[in-house]
Protein backbone atom coordinates (compact mmCIF):
# COMPACT_ATOMS: atom_id res chain seq x y z
CA UNK A 1 0.00 0.00 0.00
CA UNK A 2 1.32 3.30 -0.94
CA UNK A 3 1.60 5.74 1.67
CA UNK A 4 0.03 8.70 -1.23
CA UNK A 5 -2.61 6.55 -2.22
CA UNK A 6 -5.77 8.17 -0.19
CA UNK A 7 -8.33 5.91 -2.31
CA UNK A 8 -6.02 2.77 -1.69
CA UNK A 9 -5.67 3.83 2.14
CA UNK A 10 -9.29 4.68 2.79
CA UNK A 11 -10.02 1.45 1.04
CA UNK A 12 -8.28 -0.69 3.10
CA UNK A 13 -9.12 1.07 6.61
CA UNK A 14 -12.70 0.57 5.54
CA UNK A 15 -12.59 -3.00 4.36
CA UNK A 16 -10.66 -3.72 7.59
CA UNK A 17 -13.39 -1.68 9.95
CA UNK A 18 -16.24 -3.36 7.90
CA UNK A 19 -14.70 -7.10 8.57
CA UNK A 20 -14.66 -6.16 12.14
CA UNK A 21 -18.03 -5.12 12.80
CA UNK A 22 -19.30 -7.63 10.72
CA UNK A 23 -17.60 -10.37 12.90
CA UNK A 24 -19.01 -8.28 16.28
CA UNK A 25 -22.13 -8.24 14.99
CA UNK A 26 -22.87 -10.84 12.93
CA UNK A 27 -25.47 -13.51 13.71
CA UNK A 28 -24.66 -17.24 12.61
CA UNK A 29 -28.37 -18.10 12.06
CA UNK A 30 -28.92 -15.38 9.96
CA UNK A 31 -25.25 -13.26 8.62
CA UNK A 32 -26.90 -11.42 5.97
CA UNK A 33 -28.65 -9.21 7.72
CA UNK A 34 -25.67 -7.34 9.61
CA UNK A 35 -24.11 -7.03 5.55
CA UNK A 36 -27.46 -5.65 4.39
CA UNK A 37 -27.29 -3.19 7.08
CA UNK A 38 -23.75 -2.59 6.50
CA UNK A 39 -24.47 -1.73 2.80
CA UNK A 40 -28.11 0.11 3.92
CA UNK A 41 -25.57 2.20 6.18
CA UNK A 42 -22.85 2.50 3.73
CA UNK A 43 -25.69 3.99 1.17
CA UNK A 44 -26.81 6.39 4.23
CA UNK A 45 -23.56 7.75 4.43
CA UNK A 46 -23.01 8.75 0.49
CA UNK A 47 -26.66 9.89 0.47
CA UNK A 48 -25.89 11.93 3.16
CA UNK A 49 -22.27 13.44 2.41
CA UNK A 50 -22.37 13.69 -1.18
CA UNK A 51 -26.28 13.65 -1.76
CA UNK A 52 -28.78 11.48 -3.40
CA UNK A 53 -28.12 11.67 -7.05
CA UNK A 54 -23.94 11.69 -6.83
CA UNK A 55 -24.71 9.13 -4.11
CA UNK A 56 -26.75 6.53 -6.68
CA UNK A 57 -23.90 6.85 -9.12
CA UNK A 58 -21.23 6.17 -6.83
CA UNK A 59 -23.20 3.18 -5.48
CA UNK A 60 -24.25 1.87 -9.00
CA UNK A 61 -20.51 2.25 -10.29
CA UNK A 62 -18.94 0.71 -6.71
CA UNK A 63 -18.64 -3.30 -8.52
CA UNK A 64 -16.75 -1.74 -11.53
CA UNK A 65 -14.32 0.10 -9.60
CA UNK A 66 -14.03 -3.16 -7.19
CA UNK A 67 -13.70 -5.28 -10.84
CA UNK A 68 -11.19 -2.53 -12.22
CA UNK A 69 -8.48 -1.95 -9.16
CA UNK A 70 -8.76 -5.71 -8.67
CA UNK A 71 -8.84 -4.71 -5.20
CA UNK A 72 -9.14 -6.97 -1.79
CA UNK A 73 -6.95 -6.83 1.53
CA UNK A 74 -4.71 -9.13 2.41
CA UNK A 75 -3.61 -10.29 5.84
CA UNK A 76 -0.34 -8.21 5.41
CA UNK A 77 -2.56 -5.18 4.80
CA UNK A 78 -4.64 -4.85 7.39
CA UNK A 79 -2.27 -4.39 9.94
CA UNK A 80 -1.16 -1.32 7.75
CA UNK A 81 -4.35 0.18 8.69
CA UNK A 82 -4.48 -0.10 12.17
CA UNK A 83 -3.05 3.61 12.98
CA UNK A 84 -6.45 4.57 11.66
CA UNK A 85 -8.71 1.92 13.72
CA UNK A 86 -6.97 2.73 16.89
CA UNK A 87 -7.66 6.73 16.16
CA UNK A 88 -11.16 5.36 15.26
CA UNK A 89 -11.55 3.60 18.45
CA UNK A 90 -10.03 5.99 20.75
CA UNK A 91 -12.78 8.55 19.20
CA UNK A 92 -15.63 5.65 20.28
CA UNK A 93 -14.08 5.39 23.24
CA UNK A 94 -14.19 9.58 24.55
CA UNK A 95 -17.55 9.73 22.79
CA UNK A 96 -18.77 6.69 25.30
CA UNK A 97 -17.63 8.62 28.14
CA UNK A 98 -19.02 11.80 27.09
CA UNK A 99 -21.97 10.50 26.72
CA UNK A 100 -21.92 8.16 30.15
CA UNK A 101 -21.01 11.46 31.82
CA UNK A 102 -23.51 13.49 30.66
CA UNK A 103 -26.05 10.72 31.37
CA UNK A 104 -24.91 10.62 34.71
CA UNK A 105 -26.08 7.62 37.40
CA UNK A 106 -28.59 5.33 36.41
CA UNK A 107 -31.69 4.42 38.22
CA UNK A 108 -33.81 2.20 38.15
CA UNK A 109 -37.70 2.33 39.25
CA UNK A 110 -40.17 0.53 39.83
CA UNK A 111 -43.84 0.99 37.86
Amino acid sequence: MSQDCKLERAAISTCTLLQELHRVLADPNDPDEVTRGIILGTAMFCDETVGPFRAKRLMQAAPDVVLREDVYVTDDMAPLSSPVLEAFGKHLLELATQRRSTMGELQATAV
